[in-house]
């Protein structure tokens, strides 16, 4: 501000103004700033082969010169990380009962997968991103600022968080195992963990945003149904005129009409952007359903041998297998909880539609009343990668009893073998 002294001379007085984090365009920017970082990540790390262009009516094209980057990495991947399993393997070094190292070879192998899977999918994913109106329709929704920073920090902590975790736990293991080794191996070790997890962490992300999305859609079906219900009360019907309620009714009904085809824009392309996602998703489930077996695994092993054996219980080990074993329980327990949000609100949607009393409303008011909730319930929300099995609530019982048989053949096994030798 410019504000002038009783010489007359101008004064420069500086006042900062206070960013308003609860506002649409904060919201707006905040997600289009992760959406940029995601993006430019996969481009980097050889994950998308094409090319933004923002003034064009088909933003990403397959791009050939990012189809060879791309091919580049999925080379050098491949070679530098199977010439290593392949020289462990020949010297005799593979344990598969270390959780940590099998671990580490299921996520290398999802990782050369994706790399295949994405090159592949290089055009089908550039015309899906292309047709997706996101930002379109992320300016017609009020977004909940604390839902959103909340969601927003569970994926930092997803993607950030937890790759530090994995990290501080190859640092103590190698300075357990090999001190003289530097601190940089620990590094080339967690690569392959955070490759193998990059496409899940932006299916992560972006179902993050279509929940904070259908929440808000909700709460405009909620505040429409709150006075829809309003204007049919005895009072209210007194107070108002036939003609009122009739021109009230209809311009609902447009809004109602406009809610169903948003609506109809998430469910689709939430749908859509499952496809190239499904089977890195499958396979990292599987990884992390191994991870925790093993994991239990080890911990029992350690405690098994320090009873039965006689040995030295190894604490830092089982410290370590529960670091990891932690972490992937974390991801598929976030993950289903994700999932059963964005259910829960699609079923949201239909409860508040069969709230709405119609008994006065207008007929045009009830056809479009009608005609959304057809749409939700014949258009029934659900998440199957590859059609294989629903991410819900149920996922995590699924996974313990897995688990839980895993681990009792396993054990069976194991103290069959040491009381025989006994």
């Amino acid at each position: 501000l410019i504000h002038r002294s009783s010489s007359g001379l101008p004064v420069i007085i500086h006042c900062s103004a206070k960013m308003n984090l609860t506002g649409d365009r904060t919201h707006r920017s905040m997600v289009k700033m992760l959406t940029i970082t995601l993006v430019a990540f996969m481009t980097l790390f050889g994950l998308l082969a094409n090319s933004y262009h923002p003034r064009s009516r088909e933003r990403f094209r397959f791009n050939k010169f990012y189809l060879a980057y791309a091919m580049l990495w999925t080379i050098g991947f491949s070679t530098v990380y199977g010439r290593q399993i392949y020289k462990e393997y020949s010297q005799g070094q593979i344990n598969l009962k270390d959780a940590i190292t099998l671990y580490s070879y299921m996520n290398i192998t999802v990782a050369v997968i994706n790399y295949v899977t994405q090159m592949m999918m290089s055009d089908h994913v550039a015309k899906m991103m292309s047709r997706v109106p996101f930002f379109q329709t992320l300016k017609t929704l009020r977004l909940d600022s604390r839902s959103l920073y909340t969601s927003i920090s569970l994926a930092m902590i997803k993607t950030i968080a937890f790759p530090l975790i994995l990290e501080v736990a190859f640092i103590l293991q190698q300075r357990r195992t090999h001190p003289e080794i530097s601190l940089i191996w620990t590094l080339y070790r967690l690569f392959p963990l955070v490759i193998s997890n990059l496409l899940n962490n932006c299916y992560f992300g972006a179902m993050v945003v279509v929940k904070e999305m259908l929440k808000a859609l909700n709460r405009q079906l909620e505040a429409q149904q709150q006075e829809v219900n309003l204007l049919q009360r005895e009072d209210q019907l007194k107070l108002t005129t036939a003609y009122y309620r009739m021109q009230r009714f209809c311009s609902l009904a447009d809004e109602l009409d406009k809610l169903a085809s948003r609506y109809k824009v998430i469910y689709f392309h939430a749908g859509k952007y499952l496809t190239p996602m499904s089977l890195s998703m499958i396979l990292s489930l599987i990884c992390h359903l191994l991870g925790i077996t093993v994991g239990f695994y080890s911990i029992y092993y350690s405690i098994a041998d320090a009873m039965i054996a006689g040995k030295a219980f190894d604490g830092l080990g089982a410290l370590i297998s529960t670091v990891f074993l932690t972490i992937s329980l974390s991801e598929i327990t976030m993950l289903t909880h994700l999932c059963n949000n964005l259910l829960v609100a699609t079923k949201r949607s239909v409860l508040i539609l069969q709230e709405m009393n119609l008994k006065h409303a207008d007929c045009r008011y009830r056809e479009s009343v009608h005609a959304f909730t057809l749409l939700v319930t014949v258009t029934k929300y659900k998440i199957k990668p590859l059609g294989l099995y629903e991410l819900d609530m149920q996922l995590i019982s699924n996974v313990f009893s897995a688990v839980a048989s895993f681990l009792i053949v396993l054990v069976q096994a194991d103290l069959s073998q040491r009381f025989r030798m006994h």
